[in-house]
């Protein structure tokens, strides 16, 4: 499967999630709390329903796995060789305290491993993403994309 031709599209699908949770972030929105006791707020639902339906778009044969969806029993997941792993609002605490610090992110897991990921943090107007094989990007606040790089440890 050719992945880094989907990257743009799950790019794009962030970044659609993103101004939706925005949106509700600057409205007088209201947190109810789940069986856990975690918090959880219109924007986490909508920003689940705007990714699963754009990632549904891209290919409806991977299966999601997200925070607010669907409690896939394990014995479904565990012959999932491939599927996405979502959480459309990481930080959803931060979030009701309107620190600013809270991501939406989207993953695609094959074979256990993580291929690609987006994670964006909608308040602090940045971007990341990396696909295996093709490295790892910035969008920073002006909209600029820099190539991320680490520096190799000394040895």
């Amino acid at each position: 499967m050719q992945y880094s031709s989907m990257l743009s599209d799950v790019i794009k699908i962030a970044d659609q999630a993103s101004e939706k949770v925005m949106h509700i972030y600057q409205s007088d929105f209201k947190v109810s709390y789940k069986a856990d006791d975690s918090p959880i707020t219109a924007a986490d639902t909508a920003a689940h329903d705007i990714i699963v339906r754009g990632l549904r778009i891209i290919n409806r044969d991977i299966p999601v796995l997200s925070e607010e969806g669907k409690d896939n029993a394990w014995e479904e997941r565990k012959h999932w060789r491939r599927f996405w792993l979502v959480d459309p609002i990481d930080g959803t605490r931060d979030f009701t305290q309107r620190t600013g610090e809270f991501t939406v992110n989207i993953a695609l897991i094959e074979d256990g491993e993580p291929i690609m990921g987006v994670v964006i943090a909608p308040a602090l107007k940045e971007a990341f993403w990396g696909l295996v094989g093709e490295g790892a990007y910035k969008r920073d606040r002006t909209g600029k994309v820099h190539r991320v790089q680490v520096a190799q440890p000394r040895m």
